[in-house]
């Protein structure tokens, strides 16, 4: 299934980049495609997230009723 392969394949390549020596990195999906970035790119620029749009807080779940035009891992 896609969620065993991405963690496998994030794994893989994490560890990639410890026997390479790399440090400050992690491993990220851009468009598609697996990549590494640094890790300061976490805390760079605003992100915005539609609490109210995506998430049920009551329920502590999230509301995936219509995901088309919405990127795979929502925000």
């Amino acid at each position: 299934a896609l969620d065993l392969m991405v963690g496998y394949n994030y794994a893989h390549l994490a560890m990639d980049l410890i026997t390479s020596g790399a440090s400050g990195r992690m491993v990220a999906l851009r468009d598609g495609t697996y990549t590494h970035i640094p890790m300061s790119s976490v805390t760079s620029g605003v992100k915005r997230v539609d609490v109210s749009e995506l998430y049920d807080k009551e329920n502590y779940l999230p509301k995936v009723r219509s995901v088309i035009g919405k990127p795979m891992f929502l925000y």
